[in-house]
């Protein structure tokens, strides 16, 4: 079976028993990943990346967030397996986990995303069904969310470092089938599917991750600048879906992906 990740900050133990006891109770290991904090981002990466007088930016708890999903990868890769399941830490998982994940390796993709949030979705055919019940579609949408997913290791190996994981929040990169490195990834969803995350009502869905609003310095400086590139790739994302949409007319049908439940 392959091995399962998840990522989790030292300050939120109860978290950490909530991810091992709900997988210890399917017959599942795991191996906990330290979530990258917004301290343990060097200054370099973030004069880099994060410096909100450029055009774009990301914040440092998005850059977090993708070096922590870094983390798990090259875990993977240390270890030598060919694939793994990478969780966050709030993710409620389906009981049709542990099936699914010894048909998971065979599964020509390299990336299939276990997770879903209720929203609509574009979605391919089925592509293929394994005895779990658990059936995998193409998909050409950019969900949100990254609570579960299974990785390839041949993937990992190219996605770790890429610039494009330093421009983008890591779900907007790895799911976008129109800009790398998404654009470059074979991926595929489960259907139903297999983990969501816990609402904010449990304990341990509660998050104590400030969402800072960091004040974009750019669009204040240069006001005008700023909303001409926002229009820009307003008109650039119109034409480029609507395009998209002509070209994949009657091969794709919107759905909402199920959870799983008991």
């Amino acid at each position: 079976m392959l091995p399962i990740y998840y990522i989790n900050m030292a300050n939120r133990p109860d978290r950490r028993a909530f991810m091992e006891r709900q997988l210890a109770s399917m017959g599942l290991a795991c191996i906990r990943i330290e979530a990258v904090t917004e301290a343990d981002i060097s200054q370099e990466d973030a004069d880099r990346y994060c410096n909100s007088d450029r055009p774009t930016f990301l914040r440092r708890r998005e850059l977090g967030c993708t070096l922590s999903h870094e983390r798990a990868w090259q875990a993977m890769l240390d270890n030598g397996a060919p694939a793994a399941l990478v969780l966050e830490d709030d993710a409620e998982v389906s009981h049709l986990l542990p099936a699914f994940l010894d048909e998971a390796e065979a599964i020509d993709a390299d990336l299939i995303r276990i997770e879903t949030t209720g929203a609509w979705v574009r979605v391919y055919p089925i592509a293929s069904r394994g005895e779990s019940g658990v059936a995998v579609r193409g998909f050409r949408s950019t969900p949100m969310g990254t609570a579960g997913y299974v990785i390839k290791a041949e993937a990992a190996r190219r996605l770790i470092g890429h610039r494009g994981l330093r421009e983008r929040q890591t779900d907007l990169a790895l799911y976008n089938p129109f800009e790398e490195p998404g654009r470059s990834l074979k991926r595929v969803l489960t259907d139903p599917a297999l983990c969501r995350q816990l609402g904010a009502g449990a304990d341990a869905g509660r998050s104590d991750i400030a969402h800072d609003v960091v004040p974009h310095a750019y669009a204040r400086k240069h006001p005008v600048s700023h909303a001409v590139l926002r229009l820009q790739r307003y008109l650039k994302r119109g034409v480029r879906n609507l395009i998209d949409d002509l070209a994949q007319r009657g091969r794709l049908e919107r759905r909402i992906i199920p959870y799983a439940q008991e």
